[in-house]
């Protein structure tokens, strides 16, 4: 890919990324993760991480630390949560295109940047922001200075290699250390280097990583392993579940990581062996399909190239994608972003076969690769249409005219193919842009309105409601302690009787279907009521219109007025206007 061609891309995409900044935060990891972070930023407590004013054990707090900086710099924004992440990412992309570049060359470098830049799998968690977002940028530029080292033997390249490694450990654990020994360690066995195994410099390596990792490590142990004897909130399949004498240390460097495949750690969600493989097929668009055909075609070679191993740098992009794939496989809890780690690679993978593709110009494989993209071309015309003209058909028609102007144009350099390679991935990259807008600018703006925690909030900003007065009944959300800026304040019946006695009239946020046990206690009026909805657990009823309106949990703002004359309470009440 030649350098003019890839700036205009960048920069293209770069808009599509800069669009979904504004969005409102996700229930329920992403908000949680703000919630965290603004909890942080407010106690200035960056060594024991803190949620609802508990303690919370389990993910490692760099990314509450980068976002929680911006909080205190920028103010609490969606932007600012998600900047953090954004720049990351943009390290993980030059981390790709220098790793490619010194793998095969410059252009393969660029290429694999723009694929990786504009795979749905980054642009979905720049929007949903993940650990696992400083993660993939971490490892992969742990793997760049790594594989620096091992041509040059310069200093800079451990130093390097152990800030990566340690940003990526305390971004998500010991896969951030896991994945850079497996590509690197493919790659050096493949090769023959067997010199590079017993490096002592591997030793300072790793002593830097340990005292990078030094304070992460240290307020684990002052908050867990210190205080044994304290109650600690453990999230579990059944809900919070108090437990002591928990080691902070263990839970990092084992249980959450490799306690999952040993079954240590209890949490399962039943996903199958090939979970991971269906859900790389839509995460990586619009490379997939070309990828897979890449994929085999790459292993073909390696095995082919076996007598000649020197030769090989695709044992370090197949090394690190298929050994961590398995390995995450066998996991007894899958989600789909704890693949995303690999895309780096898989990118380089892609981008070195296309230019072998085109440079030795393969027809048949050409007229493969033209086929798959057209495919995925008219596919994402599809879903764009029906994000436009049928999911969410109302409001200003701008990005719609956008959208389609970019597939058009998408489709112009797609018939083009044959005269220059570059035009078919021009075409995928400009099919990705014109998606994610529809995404981006249209689709979560929409859906982000049925969002049970955010809009609560909202309601409550809007309503000018006291919220030392505002109760949640049988109502729970991140997305709300995060845009409210208070630790809720849980109630139940008695709590509220005893409430209404203390403070006179209350408020109370609870979900229509509990009216009917409220009712019988206490009189109320409906302050506010609107439709909710999962938003990251969409179904084809709710993205139906005629049938959304079925899916939606009502969510009520009630302000209670006082307690029923033959409620349970009443001598509560009469207590209450005997002392007025």
């Amino acid at each position: 890919m030649e350098r003019n061609t890839f700036w205009w891309l960048f920069a293209l995409v770069t808009i599509v990324y800069i669009i979904g900044l504004p969005i409102d935060i996700m229930d329920v990891d992403s908000a949680q993760y703000a919630a965290i972070s603004r909890e942080m930023a407010e106690n200035g407590n960056y060594l024991q991480v803190h949620l609802y004013g508990r303690d919370y054990l389990d993910k490692p707090p760099l990314l509450f630390w980068i976002t929680s900086f911006f909080f205190n710099v920028f103010g609490y924004a969606n932007w600012s949560f998600k900047i953090g992440s954004f720049l990351f990412t943009l390290v993980g992309v030059y981390s790709t295109f220098r790793l490619g570049k010194l793998l095969y060359n410059e252009r393969t470098g660029r290429l694999a940047a723009i694929i990786l830049f504009s795979c749905q799998a980054f642009i979905l968690f720049n929007n949903d922001v993940r650990t696992d977002t400083i993660l993939t940028a971490a490892v992969v530029f742990a793997i760049w200075q790594i594989m620096e080292w091992l041509h040059g033997y310069k200093w800079k390249w451990i130093i390097g290699a152990a800030v990566g490694i340690a940003c990526a450990m305390m971004a998500k654990g010991p896969i951030g250390i896991m994945v850079p020994v497996l590509a690197v360690g493919s790659w050096i066995v493949g090769t023959g280097r067997w010199r590079d195994i017993f490096r002592w410099q591997y030793i300072v390596l790793l002593v830097l990583v340990g005292f990078l990792l030094s304070p992460m490590l240290y307020g684990l142990y002052t908050q867990f392993d210190l205080q044994p004897e304290k109650s600690v909130p453990m999230v579990t399949p059944q809900g919070l579940d108090y437990q002591k004498n928990i080691s902070g240390l263990k839970f990092y460097v084992w249980t959450q990581s490799f306690g999952r495949i040993t079954g240590e750690n209890v949490w399962t969600n039943g996903a199958g062996m090939f979970f991971f493989v269906h859900n790389f097929l839509w995460s990586f668009l619009p490379w997939a399909l070309m990828f897979v055909v890449a994929f085999f075609a790459r292993i073909v070679k390696a095995v082919k190239a076996i007598p000649n191993r020197k030769t090989m740098p695709e044992l370090l992009t197949l090394g690190g994608f298929i050994l961590p794939f398995i390995a995450l496989s066998m996991s007894s809890y899958k989600l789909p972003h704890y693949i995303f780690v690999m895309y780096p690679l898989a990118a380089i993978l892609l981008a070195s076969w296309w230019q072998e593709v085109w440079e030795k110009n393969n027809r048949s494989l050409k007229v493969t690769s033209l086929s798959i993209q057209t495919l995925i071309v008219v596919a994402s015309l599809a879903a764009v249409c029906l994000i436009y003209f049928w999911v969410f058909s109302d409001g200003s028609w701008l990005p719609a005219i956008i959208s389609l102007l970019f597939m058009a144009v998408a489709f112009y350099f797609l018939f083009k193919t044959f005269k220059s390679g570059i035009n078919l991935i021009v075409a995928s990259v400009l099919i990705s842009i014109a998606a994610n807008i529809a995404m981006n600018a249209w689709f979560y703006p929409n859906i982000m309105k049925y969002q049970m925690g955010s809009n609560t909030a909202f309601a409550i900003q809007d309503l000018e409601l006291d919220e030392t007065k505002v109760f949640n009944y049988r109502f729970t959300s991140f997305s709300y302690y995060y845009y409210s800026g208070n630790i809720p304040q849980n109630t139940n019946s008695n709590k509220l009787a005893l409430s209404m006695q203390n403070e006179g009239e209350v408020y109370i946020i609870t979900e229509e279907k509990n009216l009917n046990s409220l009712d019988k206690d206490f009189d109320f009026e409906v302050l506010e009521k609107f439709g909710t909805y999962p938003v990251t657990l969409l179904s084809i009823k709710f993205l139906n219109p005629e049938t959304r309106e079925n899916t939606l949990r009502p969510v009520c703002i009630l302000k209670v007025t006082g307690i029923k004359e033959n409620s349970k309470f009443a001598e509560l009440s009469a207590q209450q206007k005997g002392s007025i």
